[in-house]
C-alpha cells in the first residue's frame, strides 16, 4: 500500500474515531482501556501488506481503519489478498475501485465482531455476538479445520492485537442473499412446504429485505421444514394433499385452522443453529403456546422424542447435511420425518424428585443403592435442578439418599429422597432449590408437596416458573416442621380423616394399612394412628395454570427458619394433579419402587 494513500484518509479517519468514541461512550460496553506493545488491528494489517494490502485499502476506503486502529475489543475475520481478488472477480469487477464506499463499509461490518472471540469459543453454531452488520456468523469444524459460514476456512487463528483478535481466512464472507422465505421458496426440494407458507401467510413473515426496519423480536427466525420426499412418504404429494390432510376449516389463514397451526409449529422467532437447538431443550414456536422438545442422542438431534406418562414417543431426526443453512434473517433446518403439534390430555404427574432422568443418569451406581452429594466440583451433578448458590460452605451436605430396609416411621416413595440444607437467613446454607418438572400438559393443576416432617425444618414458598412471564407464586406456605395434625385432624384413624384433611389442604401420600395393592404388599405400610402416622405429609401448595405443554421449573425457597440446621429438609415428591380431578388422595406410594396402592376394595 502506498503511503500517500493512507495520508489521504488520515484527517477523515481521525474525525471518524472521535465520532465513534463519542457514540460508544453512551453505551454500557466494556472495552480495553489500556494497550500493550502489540499493534492494533489496522497496524497489524499494514505491517503485513503481502497478505492484507487489499483489506487495508478496504478499511481506508470504508473509513473504518481509524476505529480498528484505536482502543476497543474486536474480532476481525481477515480475508487475504488472494481471497479478495477472487471475490472481486466473482462480482464481475476488475478492482476495488468498482465498489462504492458504502459497499466496502458493509464488507468490513460483516467481517468484524465487537468482542474478542478466540477459537476456543468456536462451536457448531453461531458466534454469540452478531457482526457489526447486525447478522450472525456461524462456525463449524470440517476435517479438523475451523470454518466460518460453512465456506471460509481459518488458515491462521488467534492473532493477538492490542485491541482484539484477527483470524485469517481463505475466502471472503458474503452475507446471505436470500431471506428464509426465498431460501425455502426457491428450493424445489421444499415445493409443498413453500406453497403452504404462501397460502397461510407465513411467506411474508419469513421475508426480509436489508435496510427495511423490522421489530427486534422478528429480525431473526428459525424454520425446520420437511422436504417433498418426506411428505410424500406420508401420502402428501402436493399442497392440495396437505390442505386436505390438515385444514379442518378451509380457511388456512385462520389462526385456528390446523394447517395454519401446522406451519406455525415449524417456525420460531430467534435464530437457532443446531448447537442452540440441542442446548435449548425446548423451542417455542409461532403456534401459540406450543413447543418442540429437543434432545441429543448420540449424534442424532431429535425433535419431540419424549417419554410422556411412562410411554416413549418416537420423534423426528434433524437432517444435519441439510441444516444450518444461513439466510439473511435466520437459519433453515430440515427434518427427516414429519412432526406436528402433539395433542395430549391432562393426566396426573407424580414426580419423584429423586428420579428425574438427568439425576438418575448422574447418580450412576448410587441410584437405588446408596447416597451421593448433589454438588460436586462446584456444579450440580445434573442440570435438572439448581441452587441459588453453589459456594455456600454447606452446599456439600445436600444429597440423594436411598433406604433399602422397609420402615414405617418416615418411609420415602420408591425408597429414596433428597435431604437438603435450606435456610432463610444463614449465609452458610442455600436459600432455595429449583427443579425441572416432567412434561406437564396445558391446564390447571393442584400442586402437592410431599415431604417427611423434621422438627427443625424451615417454612418454604413454592414458585412456578420463577422469573418468567407466567411466574406463579403458590399461596400456601409449606411448613416442613409440621405433620399431618397441622390440618386440624388429630384422629387420623377416623374413617373420615382423609376427607377432613383434604378439605384443609393436607393428605397422606404413602401407603397406609388397609390400602389395596395388586401384589398384596403388606410390609412397610404406614399406621393409621400413633406417633409415626402423621410424619409423611402431602401439602397443597396451591393451583397453577400451565400455559404451555413443556417441562417447567418449580422453586422452593426457605422464607422462615425454625432452627437452621443441616439436612432438615426431606423432600420426596411433587404431585401435579389436574385441578378438576376428583381423586386427589390416591394412588399412594411405597418404598418398593413401582408399587402403587389404591382405595380399599
Amino acid at each position: 500500500m502506498k503511503r500517500n494513500f493512507r495520508k489521504q484518509y488520515w484527517l477523515i479517519g481521525t474525525w471518524f474515531v472521535l465520532s465513534v468514541a463519542l457514540i460508544f461512550s453512551c453505551q454500557k460496553e466494556k472495552y480495553r482501556i489500556s494497550t500493550s506493545d502489540e499493534v492494533n488491528i489496522t497496524g497489524y494489517l499494514e505491517a503485513h501488506e503481502t497478505d492484507y494490502s487489499l483489506l487495508t485499502e478496504i478499511l481506508y476506503r470504508s473509513k473504518t481503519a481509524g476505529y480498528l486502529g484505536a482502543y476497543g475489543t474486536y474480532t476481525l475475520f481477515a480475508p487475504n489478498n488472494e481471497s479478495i481478488n477472487a471475490w472481486i472477480k466473482d462480482n464481475g469487477k476488475t478492482g476495488l475501485n468498482d465498489f462504492t464506499d458504502a459497499q466496502l463499509l458493509d464488507f468490513v461490518k460483516y467481517h468484524v465482531v465487537r468482542d474478542t472471540v478466540g477459537s476456543t469459543r468456536f462451536t457448531d453454531g453461531k458466534i454469540k455476538t452478531a457482526s457489526l452488520l447486525g447478522e450472525y456468523l456461524y462456525t463449524d469444524v470440517q476435517n479438523g479445520i475451523y470454518r466460518i459460514n460453512k465456506s471460509a476456512k481459518i488458515i491462521r487463528s488467534n492473532i493477538s492485537c492490542g485491541n482484539g483478535i484477527i483470524h485469517s481466512i481463505n475466502k471472503v464472507l458474503v452475507p446471505p442473499a436470500q431471506s428464509l422465505a426465498e431460501l425455502i421458496g426457491n428450493n424445489p426440494r421444499y415445493s409443498i412446504f413453500a406453497e403452504a407458507l404462501k397460502e397461510t401467510g407465513f411467506y411474508d413473515t419469513l421475508y426480509y429485505q436489508r435496510g427495511v426496519a423490522v421489530a427486534d423480536a422478528k429480525r431473526f427466525q428459525t424454520a425446520i421444514v420437511e422436504s417433498d420426499s418426506v411428505l410424500q412418504l406420508q401420502g402428501i404429494k402436493s399442497y392440495a394433499d396437505m390442505k386436505a390432510a390438515y385444514s379442518q376449516t378451509g380457511d388456512v389463514k385462520s389462526h385456528k385452522d390446523s394447517l395454519w397451526l401446522y406451519v406455525a409449529y415449524h417456525l420460531s422467532n430467534d435464530i437457532k443453529f443446531l448447537e442452540d437447538i440441542v442446548a435449548a431443550n425446548t423451542i417455542y414456536t409461532l403456534a401459540p403456546k406450543e413447543i418442540i422438545s429437543t434432545k441429543l442422542l448420540g449424534a442424532q438431534i431429535l425433535l419431540n422424542d419424549d417419554v410422556f406418562n411412562g410411554v416413549h414417543e418416537a420423534g423426528a431426526e434433524i437432517n444435519r447435511s441439510q441444516s444450518d443453512v444461513l439466510a439473511s434473517n435466520g437459519v433453515l433446518h430440515e427434518a427427516k420425518q414429519p412432526f406436528k403439534i402433539k395433542v395430549r390430555q391432562q393426566v396426573p404427574v407424580y414426580f419423584d424428585i429423586a428420579t428425574s432422568p438427568e439425576l438418575v443418569n448422574a447418580l450412576g451406581s448410587a441410584y437405588f443403592n446408596s447416597s451421593k452429594a448433589l454438588v460436586a466440583n462446584g456444579a450440580t451433578i445434573a442440570n435438572s435442578f439448581a441452587f441459588n448458590s453453589l459456594t455456600v460452605s454447606t452446599i456439600g451436605t445436600n444429597g440423594y439418599y436411598y433406604y433399602k430396609a422397609l420402615e414405617t416411621k418416615r418411609p420415602y416413595a420408591n425408597g429414596d429422597l433428597l435431604s437438603l440444607s435450606l435456610c432463610a437467613n444463614n449465609s452458610a446454607r442455600a436459600k432455595w432449590i429449583e427443579f425441572k418438572t416432567p412434561y406437564l400438559v396445558k391446564g390447571r393443576y393442584k400442586v402437592w408437596i410431599c415431604y417427611a416432617q423434621h422438627g427443625d425444618a424451615p417454612e418454604i414458598q413454592a414458585t412456578f416458573n420463577p422469573g418468567k412471564g407466567d411466574e406463579q407464586i403458590l399461596p400456601n406456605t409449606i411448613i416442613l416442621n409440621q405433620s399431618l395434625t397441622a390440618s386440624g385432624v388429630s384422629d387420623l384413624a377416623n374413617a373420615n380423616a382423609d376427607n377432613l384433611m383434604l378439605a384443609q389442604g393436607y393428605k397422606r401420600y404413602m401407603a397406609t394399612v388397609g390400602d389395596y395393592n395388586a401384589n398384596n404388599i403388606t410390609g412397610g405400610l404406614k399406621a393409621k394412628s400413633g406417633s409415626e402416622a402423621p410424619l409423611n405429609v402431602g401439602r397443597l401448595a396451591g393451583i397453577i395454570n400451565v400455559e404451555t405443554t413443556d417441562r417447567h421449573v418449580i422453586r422452593f425457597e426457605a422464607i422462615k427458619d425454625k432452627k437452621c440446621g443441616s439436612n432438615t429438609v426431606y423432600l420426596d415428591m411433587i404431585q401435579f394433579i389436574p385441578a378438576d380431578d376428583l381423586e386427589q388422595n390416591y394412588p399412594r406410594f411405597h418404598q418398593i419402587s413401582g408399587e402403587l396402592f389404591y382405595r380399599p376394595k
